[in-house]
């Protein structure tokens, strides 16, 4: 529950906070909810009240923003705030642990702005209440950077263009990280630029004229393209409504999972620790052919892969924003180009070539086969986003944080963006198809004692309790349970007690539904809710994924309220897969679904669960050459399209790359390639 809080109220930005009295759990989106209960709610002295969100929510959006001015004043804001919920006497004993970002990043603003008086101020809160224990080391940390910040611009003013691997050495300090998050942080705040030299940057005051040759290697970014719309304004979109579309209530995904995921570690280069291969080959990569840890982010295609290099690092990237590499299935990697704008947001599908990306300026950018740019437009532009921003109270520099997601279609003739809780799908020559808005979240409701989140060997138990295996659908869970309860109700059979809870316990882990939901019968179990309320902004369902399906007909939106929603080409909803957290990536082929949140990845053929696995925030997903592929630092899970577990391969070094080729998983790390050949399916 701490890690359930830790992640919400660091994450929501502002609002009030009460409590209700038990009552039993709304229904949990269901096709045809049944009236929800009157919920009485009172104030919760256990965490801090509305005018600490409202200044966590202008702390977030300014530091997102770069405005540090703002954000340390925010932060300096909240500390009476958070005084104040401290003395209150009444949540002694019940105060919940939570994250505070006005005394961990807020303290970084209040250093680089210069606001010494804050510091102190914040130092004296953790240094009075225990509470805040955790804080103090970092508080005192805070002092250490006010003075290394204003180091730090004295030495680039003596000495421009000293480069930045040689900043501890002029600061004393034998933390290089340190210095160079230190001085990441000047650079988006405008005061420091810095120029690629080598494997490092020469670093100098904005303002100060620096050589022309250091000059070329810093981006700046091209005019904006205008828009390619045809429409002048906007119009009103189609409102799901969730009681007219198909709902798919899938097994409940975390927000983060008590015990981490975690794959096991190895001394060998490379290991099967469950022997799903046939045999290893190991092989040396030539110095010329390593794979350059620049490019990161890998996505699966048609035809291969695409490689980015999304922080500038790689050579290919001097006086540009980023750049692209492409490889075929074999791994053979092409020339790497330089982007046009920086990848702040990509999008390739995996049944195409070529991608799209946004920059931070809101610009969609369209690549072809080629890695070349096919066209642009401007985002903030459309009528629809500043529609959108009256409807909601949104400021015009908000744009940035309001513009989430694109997605493209595999041949590149319509693509899609989302504004907040709207998606807009738009052909290749700017006309608009449809629009789709997500109705307004319930206040947020976190449910103490009710909620039943089973891990994937739980769900797997849980069939087996229900008499079921995947594939499976819920209308089949739905039917099955009301047989059992027949069957095993204690009041139609008495001795079935233990048979019918641990029924009970099976249904609410495969669906996320209490069995009274299941079978229509009324009250669910106790329990008391905490209800988050917030404004219009924060109310909205944004969407944070986006993707077309594997033929590009139909269109999957993500919602923060943990529903995937299915579209048609005409903008109807058709289904909606709910899956009870938000989805982080979505990537559908012309065989299947995936779904992945930050706990879980779920596998799906129309309205059957196909396959369910645990995973990590850290993992990345690649699908394609006939497998699926959850790649972690130092190891890859491997899955067949369908989501049957294949195989286990660990690395002791770091992953550069995985791919699959001809059926075999190539792993290539810095200095050498294994080749896993010949997985054992059953042999």
């Amino acid at each position: 529950m701490v890690g359930i809080f830790k992640r919400l109220l660091g994450r929501f930005s502002a609002g009030d906070v009460q409590q209700a009295e038990p009552a039993r759990e709304p229904p949990r989106k269901q096709a045809c909810p049944e009236p929800e209960p009157e919920i009485v709610r009172l104030a919760d002295p256990s965490l801090p009240g509305g005018s600490y969100f409202s200044q966590l929510e202008r702390l977030t959006s300014s530091v997102s923003a770069k405005d540090y001015t703002a954000a340390a004043a925010a932060a300096r804001a909240s500390l009476p705030l958070l005084r104040t919920w401290l003395e209150d006497s009444r949540s002694d004993g019940q105060r919940l642990d939570i994250r505070i970002p006005a005394l961990s990043q807020g303290g970084t603003m209040m250093a680089i702005t210069g606001d010494q008086d804050g510091l102190s101020e914040l130092r004296a809160l953790v240094q009075e209440f225990d509470f805040l224990d955790a804080y103090r080391v970092e508080a005192e940390e805070h002092f250490l950077d006010f003075n290394l910040f204003k180091q730090i611009r004295d030495v680039i003013h003596a000495k421009p263009g000293v480069l930045q691997n040689r900043i501890k050495t002029e600061l004393g300090i034998s933390d290089g990280r340190r210095a160079s998050r230190l001085v990441s942080y000047l650079e988006k705040s405008g005061e420091v630029r810095r120029a690629k030299s080598g494997k490092t940057y020469e670093l100098y005051l904005a303002g100060f004229e620096m050589p022309e040759t250091a000059a070329e290697t810093i981006y700046t970014e091209p005019d904006k393209p205008g828009s390619h719309r045809k429409e002048a304004r906007a119009t009103r979109p189609r409102e799901l409504d969730p009681k007219r579309v198909s709902i798919v209530p899938l097994p409940p995904s975390p927000n983060a999972w008590e015990q981490p995921v975690e794959l096991p570690s190895t001394q060998e280069g490379f290991a099967d620790p469950q022997g799903a291969w046939h045999e290893i080959v190991v092989e040396p990569i030539a110095k010329d052919d390593r794979p350059d840890p620049a490019f990161r982010k890998h996505y699966s295609t048609r035809d291969g892969a695409l490689s980015f290099d999304d922080l500038a690092k790689s050579d290919a990237s001097l006086g540009a924003p980023g750049a692209v590499m492409f490889s075929n299935s074999k791994g053979r990697s092409g020339t790497p180009v330089s982007l046009h704008r920086d990848p702040y947001h990509i999008l390739v599908h995996p049944e195409g070539d070529g991608f799209a990306l946004r920059s931070k300026s809101n610009v969609l950018t369209v690549y072809d086969g080629d890695l070349q740019v096919e066209f642009e437009t401007d985002l903030a532009r459309a009528p629809e986003v500043s529609a959108n921003r009256d409807r909601l109270g949104l400021a015009e520099s908000e744009a940035h944080r309001a513009l989430r997601c694109i997605a493209l279609t595999p041949e590149r003739d319509r693509y899609l963006f989302t504004h907040v809780d709207e998606a807009w799908c738009i052909d290749r020559d700017g006309k608009r198809l449809w629009g789709l808005r997500m109705p307004a979240k319930e206040p947020t409701r976190i449910r103490i004692g009710g909620a039943n989140v089973g891990s994937a060997a739980e769900i797997n138990d849980a069939l087996n309790v229900m008499g079921l295996q995947m594939p499976v659908t819920p209308d089949e869970i739905r039917l099955r349970y009301r047989k059992l309860v027949r069957e095993l109700h204690p009041d139609l059979n008495p001795g079935n007690e233990e048979r019918m809870k641990a029924v009970n316990v099976a249904s609410e882990r495969l669906t996320g539904l209490d069995p009274e939901q299941l079978d229509g019968s009324g009250a669910g179990d106790d329990g008391f809710e905490i209800v988050i309320s917030f404004g219009a902004a924060a109310q909205a369902d944004w969407i944070y994924a986006a993707a077309f399906s594997g033929t590009g007909e139909t269109a999957l939106l993500g919602t923060y309220a943990g529903r995937v929603v299915r579209v048609d080409q005409n903008g109807t909803p058709t289904t909606i897969y709910d899956v009870g957290s938000v989805p982080s990536r979505i990537i559908e082929t012309e065989a299947f679904l995936y779904v992945m949140t930050s706990t879980r990845l779920y596998v799906l053929d129309g309205d059957q669960l196909v396959a369910l696995e645990d995973c990590s925030a850290k993992c990345d997903l690649l699908v394609g050459g006939g497998m699926v592929l959850l790649v972690e630092s130092k190891g890859v899970r491997v899955f067949a399209e369908d989501g049957q577990a294949l195989g286990t391969a660990l690395t002791k070094a770091p992953i550069r790359r995985a791919f699959v080729d001809d059926g075999d998983l190539v792993i290539e790390t810095r200095t050498q390639r294994g080749r896993f050949r010949g997985i054992r399916t059953g042999d």
